[in-house]
């Protein structure tokens, strides 16, 4: 396994990349099960939720996302795990239905570290994705940071990237100067709860 260099869109040459569109996986081998591990890999070593292939400059249709554990805290301060992460695979993913109404969500991107905005998404989603072997399956996201996770990895294979989906660009914020913490050793709020997410810049800034 290796770490991938993670495209960044404010490089000219590696936009163009991004605003690309990926093709289908045609080849179920031991060259994807690589790029699926270094990917994986990579999503972790930068703390995000999500990854899309293009973003390590492969322009095939792979997605890794990785849902935070669930903790609680105790009144000493230590966290204890309730539910552990949960790591998805997504080969040639395709949305097959989605809520119709939107709601506002707080989005980030690993190709723009440290920037956040509010993006209109679906709170559910319905996709069918093949595995690393080629087997079919369907998945209906009822999460909301899962189905916000698969929208932009999704758009990401399609080359639309979050920025363009910002519909009100006064949400639009820079906290690369702010204290980075880890979006998944952390408690789960009554914020979380309610569906007021940040999608990590892999996302965790999902992609």
């Amino acid at each position: 396994m290796a770490v991938r260099r993670i495209l960044q869109m404010e490089q000219p040459d590696e936009l163009r990349m991004l605003k690309r569109k990926s093709s289908r996986v045609t080849s179920f081998d031991a060259e994807l099960a690589q790029l699926v591990e270094d990917m994986v890999e990579t999503m972790r070593a930068a703390d995000g939720v999500g990854l899309s292939a293009p973003q390590v400059g492969v322009l095939r249709r792979v997605v890794t996302m990785e849902m935070p554990g669930e903790y609680e805290e105790k009144e000493d301060g230590t966290l204890v795990e309730t539910k552990p992460p949960e790591l998805y695979v997504l080969v040639n993913p395709e949305i097959v239905k989605m809520a119709e109404e939107r709601a506002p969500m707080l989005e980030g991107c690993l190709s723009l570290p440290g920037r956040f905005a509010d993006v209109p998404r679906a709170p559910w989603t319905a996709i069918k994705y093949r595995d690393i072997r080629g087997k079919e399956h369907r998945l209906r996201a009822t999460d909301h940071l899962l189905s916000q996770c698969i929208q932009h990895e999704i758009d990401h294979l399609d080359g639309i990237l979050f920025t363009s989906r910002i519909e009100d660009m006064t949400t639009l914020r820079d906290e690369r100067r702010k204290p980075k913490r880890s979006r998944f050793l952390r408690p789960r709020t009554e914020k979380d709860a309610a569906g007021e997410v940040v999608l990590p810049t892999v996302t965790a800034s999902a992609g």
